[in-house]
């Protein structure tokens, strides 16, 4: 008989005798041996995690927020806040709650699992005495802050944060999720910055693209009245004249691309998506004109934006 029949023999018979203990009262002497068999398959039994572990045993394995913006949205706030020389939600002294001195950084060796796919960012802040809200910090040591990026569609994000302070005896003591928080709360704050910064640009460029647009109808419109005027006129007005009045306003409002695969775009930002690539030569009626950008409409009746670096007059 092998080995693993022979201790599955012994635990059946050493459960048996705890069993008979219970329905008749006596002690056999198996029964402490079954008490640990039986503790022994009840740790057996139970699912480990991979989270990191803290001095006094306990897991912590970070907190996952979802986020409604684009991941380069995210991604510009995650690494102005590991920036930004502070690490929140804890502190090492009553007198001053904000613990300054962290710094961003590119990898770490302070977790013990490797990061979950995505784009990984850290802070670290090192000579840190007894942190508030990591389990029993009483020492001094290191707090490393992890940040995982991953998409959640098109249009959000998941932004996994943990945190762990690890001792001058390499001992992990574990957050209690207020590093957590309170980092994803600035994280959050600054999205809303970067989101607002960009709504106050776009909108300063339609007003002034509007107000360009109107200057330009009507300048147009004075040049359609004096083409009238010129018709109306008859003989008064010689037709060479007129024809390069006419001319002239075909400059004024048509360019050709300069190159092959110009793109043209949906909004006045090189960031912005593209509608369609126009060939060399391709001829577009201005529509709008801002300082840096044409609003145009192409021959196929496409209407988009230009930079105008990109174009030229029609020759």
């Amino acid at each position: 008989m092998s080995s693993k029949r022979i201790g599955f023999a012994a635990s059946l018979a050493m459960l048996k005798d705890g069993i008979e203990f219970i329905c008749t009262g006596r002690l056999h002497r198996n029964f402490f041996q079954f008490l640990l068999c039986l503790g022994l398959l009840f740790s057996l039994a139970t699912p480990t995690t991979a989270a990191a572990v803290s001095s006094n045993g306990e897991f912590s394995g970070g907190i996952s927020f979802r986020v409604e913006a684009p991941e380069p949205d995210v991604e510009k706030a995650v690494q102005d806040v590991t920036q930004d020389q502070i690490i929140h939600g804890t502190y090492s002294y009553e007198k001053e709650k904000i613990l300054y001195g962290a710094h961003a950084a590119e990898s770490s060796s302070a977790f013990r699992e490797p990061p979950e796919p995505g784009k990984t960012f850290y802070k670290v802040a090192e000579k840190i005495l007894a942190p508030r809200f990591f389990r029993e910090s009483g020492d001094i040591g290191t707090i490393t802050v992890r940040y995982i990026i991953t998409p959640a569609g098109a249009s959000a994000s998941i932004v996994r944060i943990e945190a762990i302070f690890v001792d001058a005896r390499r001992d992990v003591h574990a957050s209690q999720g207020d590093v957590e928080n309170a980092e994803f709360t600035a994280i959050k704050q600054r999205l809303e910055e970067i989101q607002g910064q960009r709504n106050s640009t776009e909108n300063k460029v339609k007003e002034e693209a509007r107000k360009q647009q109107q200057v330009e109808a009507e300048k147009m419109a004075i040049s359609e009245n004096a083409i009238r005027q010129a018709e109306s006129s008859g003989n008064d007005t010689p037709e060479t004249e007129l024809a390069l009045k006419v001319e002239d306003l075909r400059r004024k409002v048509e360019r050709r691309v300069k190159s092959g695969g110009t793109p043209l775009k949906s909004a006045p930002f090189k960031s912005a998506s593209t509608i369609q690539s126009l060939p060399a030569k391709a001829e577009v009626v201005v529509v709008v004109l801002t300082p840096y950008w044409y609003g145009v409409e192409t021959e196929d009746g496409h209407r988009g934006w230009l930079h105008r670096s990109e174009v030229e007059p029609v020759p």
